[in-house]
């Protein structure tokens, strides 16, 4: 379904690029450089528009061509730094961003794109580097091709200037601090740091020697990349380097010159312009990038093929028991294997990957939560680089267990195994064909089923975002990757071969998947956390820590069937020198290991494990059939196009703009309805010649007549997948005004109501909402349900809620795994004021998954007087999903950045309960308790529905009687009086801000986040555009303030709020170099200095703000997904305005700056027209780090909870509970 063009080129200097052409974008703009005589009916030399545009912020109806996109990936990543500056790849990615030759502002690049409606980001992997950017397309190429030649200077010469360094080195080290108390981060590092491979310990010595092996079975350690630290911070790339004598920024260059020339990098453009013109583009910015190395290196540098295998043999045969920072318990399995990148045919690591890690019954997750010791998993290589290289893989089998499930892992890893033993047992047996020859290997059907899965999802694929896409090919054109030219676009997702490569599963299975290549990491809570070491003390008293050097490990042989850690017997803790992760090395007992040998020998487990190869699945789709639409609103191949139409005017004819808006046929005629600029509609019938017309011939300059020939027209701009209706000038100079922001964009006209969302069925207990696709042509369709449950005011009851979803969703887990394996989702989640359920995918199987979700959620209902849990939920389920909803609530806010933005939440909207609230009202909580409270909360519900996607008005029907059926005869839906009301509290109007100050939840957290909230007022079509184009212009400045120059902290932001009908506005810093009161502050005195720019802002500045802001507000659908998400966001906040996007640009037409500088002065600066300081909504959020100024007392860590509600209790009480009242829309 994909209608793009591509090419794939080969530049003199050796980049290798694809282009790609977006062919209906390519359309629009056919007929540009015409130009119109409006008053001859003989001219047909009509323009096209490319009316361009930018993604809605409420995520509305949009209409417009999508971004044109590039992505260049350079083939170097964290593997190839030197040992003695570990980062450096990370870092250069960093300084690039900050000026070129050609282009020398430091924010230039960033300013251009930012202003223009672009954006653009960049990643550095283990094995390459990539950058990507994405910008409104221009019918005359003035903003896509210019920065195209921005972009392009990154690669021919950057400044990389030293004074830049250390500013940017800051920016590192504070995406390091963010970054520093993830647990998967920390875990990462520490099986680098452990795996045997890094010369006994880390060079620091620029002069190192590095040795090559085959492998791990080699009795030298040599250094292998897999050990070093891809992250960089300021130890590794300043302190320890300089301490060396190295010169960083020599170092620097010297590694951009031997790394960035053209044949070591690979380019992908895509862009609505002719393959030729993408080419000739191309030619010309990047035909200058140098083809070999800068600097006098050996081309074959980036090659890393001589490494293998990363752990050591020293390494394997032992668990690695480290603290998390959060409360979690997770043991991982990892096996290293060779590089699988040569098998991308037949994927037999991803293979491997669903038999072990499926869900269904019979799975080696099923057995242990039947046993109670695993609530998930998760297994496979991965996509990161980490998981997948040119020189390893390493394939991981991560499990989430329980308490007890700690206290027996080398029994989950026994039953691992076992499985293992299954798995080879199956393999020596064969299968029987279709034509009766026994063949070697497991069942065929295995294999057939993720193939057809894999095609079906490639075949109805959504385009998706523009960003993605460009992204996707260039990390498929990696070097390291090696796939074939004519696969770049497939070959990572399809599998190609009729059968899987059982050579391949065969060594992994019987070579690799051994106890003995195996590596144990446990991270648990129940060891301590790192927050139990207080100031860099120990659990005990008479426990020193051990440095990283001091790598003596214990051997623990155990007898007993079950080895409990004993963190007081074990000793001090080693501590791994970047994340500073603190751990215990054990080698494993030579009896677990045999036992776990024994176990996976060739052989059938014993029936008490239950273990069995996945069932057969029912849930992959059959018929793909598209439903068809309505007779009196059809598909046509003019529907949706922007069309002139000769129009007589008294004697004379005239061209006038219009859009095809409607099709239908009536009386064996065929009907398009057609509305013009000034709002008029006139139906005109089709003429014979194109009433079968093929959509593909229908393009910008097809010219014909409708009324029997009376009338002529031509199309100047044709829909593409996912656009609605579309609307050109079709006069270039007004077309060009557009694109060069001196004039705003035209807005399509109102959709049909048959084109968006239906009331189908309403009453008290269930309104359903219908709209059957017209965009996308996919078999597809996305069910949403909001059930809205009585009394839901309590700490209490929405904790149980939360519980009730974990039940549900634990006893749906192995159905919907099924389901999932066949691109079939779902998902239960609770909310303030009730639950809500999901599902989608191919329409052939959605309300079969739907029904069985259901009839788990309603066998709660109808139970009044019972105290047990329904035959759906097994008891033994109930003690499990608590504790892990126990753990979630626990580990709530751990994160500085999302704690704060958390407790603005809760200070703002009194219905929401904290997580510490929730936490506190389960204790003692027993089932019967829990049932009693959700016989209460399920009494009355009323649910709002929404069906949408390849769904006709008779499957809304029958959709709507299935849920009706579903909620039981004793159901009672909850009145409109008793709907519960979503008030938002009033922030005073005062001078002075109400500043809430907390500490962070982890004590160990160095990170300190401020978010400063400016509180509008009542949401209203004029105020809602005058934040959104605030947002605009404050955005790039304020980051480019803070953030470049300033080096206040790596995440800085600003963005418009809207909750619950309240608008408002944000600014956000998370930083480890500032105080709390230095960045609040810092934000005031930004916004104080601004007014003095905006004020000057130059008038074609403000045009292009707005034009750009339009173009975002009337951007396409990347996807289904993403035009029902938009639709049923309108639903569930009751605003049912399906079509705001329209109404907005048509305000933003009126907004001067006058207007813009005037809400500015009332909303956010802080000095009156006096001088002196002005009243605003402002209320100010801190969360303080560790050790940073400011920062409150807690004596006990688990009373923060405490002081955190304390906080949003005193600030509900110092307004007196005052809120902005019901907002009605």
């Amino acid at each position: 379904m994909d209608k793009k063009i591509y090419r794939h080129i080969t530049l003199p200097n050796g980049l290798q690029c694809v282009l790609i052409c977006d062919t209906v974008a390519l359309k629009q703009r056919k007929l540009d450089g015409y130009d119109d005589d409006e008053s001859s009916d003989d001219d047909h030399d009509d323009s096209s528009s490319g009316d361009e545009s930018k993604e809605s912020d409420d995520g509305d109806d949009d209409d417009g061509t999508r971004k044109a996109a590039t992505a260049l990936l350079v083939n170097v990543g964290s593997y190839h730094d030197p040992p003695y500056l570990q980062g450096l790849s990370h870092f250069l990615e960093h300084m690039l961003f900050l000026g070129t030759e050609d282009f020398p502002v430091e924010n230039a690049y960033d300013s251009f794109l930012s202003q223009h409606g672009g954006d653009d980001n960049a990643y550095t992997d283990m094995e390459h580097t990539l950058y990507h950017y994405c910008i409104p397309q221009d019918n005359n190429s003035k903003h896509v091709w210019k920065a195209l030649e921005m972009f392009s200077s990154f690669f021919k010469c950057p400044l990389l200037k030293g004074e830049m360094a250390d500013r940017e080195l800051k920016a590192v080290e504070s995406e390091f601090e963010l970054n520093k108390n993830s647990d998967d981060a920390r875990l990462s590092q520490l099986m680098s740091f452990t795996c045997g491979m890094d010369g006994n310990a880390p060079i620091m010595d620029k002069n190192w020697n590095e040795k090559i092996d085959g492998g791990s079975s080699s009795s030298e350690k040599s250094f292998h990349p897999f050990a070093k630290f891809p992250w960089g911070n300021m130890n590794s790339l300043k302190t320890e380097p300089e301490a060396k004598g190295i010169d960083v920024m020599e170092e620097l260059r010297d590694h951009y010159n031997s790394h960035y020339y053209a044949q070591n990098m690979r380019l992908v453009v895509m862009a609505g312009y002719e393959l030729d013109e993408i080419q000739r583009q191309v030619v010309q910015y990047f035909k200058d990038v140098p083809a070999n190395p800068r600097s006098n290196v050996d081309n074959t540098t980036t090659n890393l093929h001589p490494y293998k295998l990363p752990f050591h043999s020293s390494s394997l045969g032992k668990i690695y028991r480290a603290l998390p920072v959060r409360h979690r318990h997770t043991l991982s399995l990892t096996w290293q294997i060779p590089s699988i990148c040569s098998h991308w045919r037949t994927k037999p690591a991803e293979y491997l990957a669903h038999l072990l890690g499926h869900e269904a019954s019979g799975s080696i997750l099923a057995v242990l939560k039947q046993r109670g010791w695993a609530t998930g998993c998760s297994a496979g290589t991965g996509d990161d680089g980490e998981g997948d290289s040119s020189m390893h893989a390493l394939f991981g089998f991560s499990f989430s267990l329980s308490e007890e499930g700690v206290q027996h892992w080398e029994k989950v890893i026994g039953v691992v195994f076992s499985y293992l033993g299954m798995l080879k047992y199956y393999f020596n047996e064969g299968y029987v064909d279709e034509n009766g020859e026994k063949k070697e290997g497991l069942p065929r059907w295995i294999y057939n089923e993720l193939k057809s899965v894999a095609e079906l999802s490639y075949k109805y694929a959504d385009e998706g975002d523009v960003t993605d896409t460009v992204e996707v090919v260039a990390e498929a054109m990696a070097p390291w990757y090696n796939l074939p030219t004519d696969r770049l676009l497939d070959g990572d997702t399809l599998l190609f071969g009729e059968v899987v490569d059982n050579d391949c599963v065969s060594r992994l299975l019987f070579n690799y998947f051994t106890p003995t290549n195996m590596r144990v990491d446990f991270m648990s809570s129940l060891f301590g956390r790192e927050a139990d070491f207080k100031d860099g003390t120990s659990l005990s008293p008479n426990i020193e820590e051990k440095k990283a050097e001091d790598t003596d490990e214990m051997t623990v042989e155990k007898d007993c069937a079950v080895a409990v850690f004993d963190i007081e017997k074990a000793g001090a803790p080693t501590i791994e020198p970047r994340f500073e992760t603190k751990f215990w090395v054990e080698t494993i007992s030579s009896s677990i290991m045999k036992q776990w040998e024994e176990n996976s020998t060739p052989q059938l487990p014993g029936s008490e494990l239950e273990l069995k190869l996945p069932p057969i699945n029912s849930y992959i789709p059959t018929n793909f059939e598209l439903k068809p639409l309505p007779a009196d609103d059809s598909s046509h191949p003019l529907l949706n196009c922007s069309v002139k139409v000769c129009i007589s005017n008294g004697k004379k004819k005239q061209w006038y703009p219009a859009c095809v808006i409607k099709f239908k046929t009536e009386k064996n005629n065929h009907l398009l309805l057609l509305h013009f600029e000034d709002e008029h509609e006139q139906w005109y019938t089709v003429d014979s010649n194109i009433v079968d017309t093929d959509a593909d011939a229908i393009e910008a300059g097809f010219e014909s007549s409708f009324d029997n020939g009376k009338v002529k027209f031509k199309v100047t701009a044709v829909p593409r997948e996912g656009e609605g209706i579309v609307f050109s000038y079709g006069d270039a100079d007004h077309d060009y005004d557009v694109e060069d922001g001196v004039a705003f964009p035209p807005i399509p006209p109102a959709s049909p109501e048959s084109r968006l969302p239906q009331l189908v069925y309403s009453k008290n207990s269930l309104k359903l909402w219908h709209m059957q696709d017209r965009r996308f042509k996919r078999p597809l369709a996305d069910l949403r349900l909001n059930f809205v449950c009585d009394g839901m005011n309590d700490a209490l009851k929405q904790a149980c809620m939360d519980l009730f979803c974990k039940l549900c969703a634990d006893a749906l887990a192995e159905t919907c795994y099924l389901a999932s394996v066949c691109e079939l989702g779902s998902s239960l989640y609770s909310n303030d004021t009730g639950f809500s359920i999901r599902v989608n995918g191919f329409d052939d199987k959605v309300m079969l998954l739907a029904k069985e979700v259901l009839d788990v959620v309603m066998s709660f209902r109808g139970r009044d007087g019972h105290t047990c849990l329904p035959s759906t939920i097994k008891d033994s389920r109930f003690d499990a999903c608590l504790e892990v909803l126990r753990r979630n609530y626990s580990n709530s806010g751990m994160d500085a950045s999302s704690f704060v933005t958390g407790l603005r939440l809760l200070c703002l909207k009194p219905s929401t309960k904290s997580s510490f609230s929730k936490l506190k009202a389960l204790e003692g909580i027993s089932s019967d308790k829990f049932v009693e409270c959700m016989n209460q909360v399920l009494q009355k519900i009323s649910v709002e529905a929404y069906y949408h996607g390849n769904v006709c008005r008779e499957d809304a029907d029958k959709a709507a009687q299935m849920i009706s059926e579903a909620l039981t005869i004793h159901h009672r839906g909850l009145p409109k009086k008793k709907m519960p009301s979503k008030l938002i509290i009033k922030a005073k109007d005062a001078v002075d801000h109400h500043l809430i100050t907390s500490p962070t939840v982890d004590p160990t957290d160095n990170n300190t986040s401020v978010e400063v909230y400016f509180q509008i007022g009542k949401d209203d079509l004029t105020n809602r555009v005058l934040v959104d184009l605030l947002e605009h212009v404050l955005d790039e400045p304020f980051y480019n303030e803070l953030r470049t120059k300033e080096q206040f902290g790596y995440e800085v932001s600003c963005g418009a709020r809207w909750t619950f009908g309240v608008l408002g506005m944000s600014f956000k810093v998370t930083t480890s170099c500032k105080t709390a009161d230095e960045a609040s502050a810092r934000v005031d005195r930004f916004l104080g200095e601004f007014r003095a720019q905006l004020e000057s802002m130059s008038d074609e500045s403000f045009m292009e703000h707005l034009v750009s802001l339009a173009k975002e507000k009337l951007e396409m659908f990347d996807s289904m997904e993403d035009e029902c998400g938009s639709y049923w966001s309108e639903i569930c906040e009751g605003r049912f305005d399906f079509e705001g996007h329209r109404k907005e640009v048509q305000c933003l037409k009126t907004i001067t700056k006058e207007s813009l500088l005037a809400a500015y002065d009332d909303w956010l600066h802080p000095i009156c027209h006096k001088g002196k300081p002005k009243k605003r909504r402002r209320v100010v959020f801190h969360v303080i780090g560790k050790g940073t100024i400011g920062r409150p007392t807690v004596d006990d860590p688990s009373e923060i909870g405490e002081h955190v509600d304390g906080l949003v209790r005193d600030f509900h009480n110092s307004v007196k509970g005052e809120t902005w009242g019901k907002i009605s829309f």
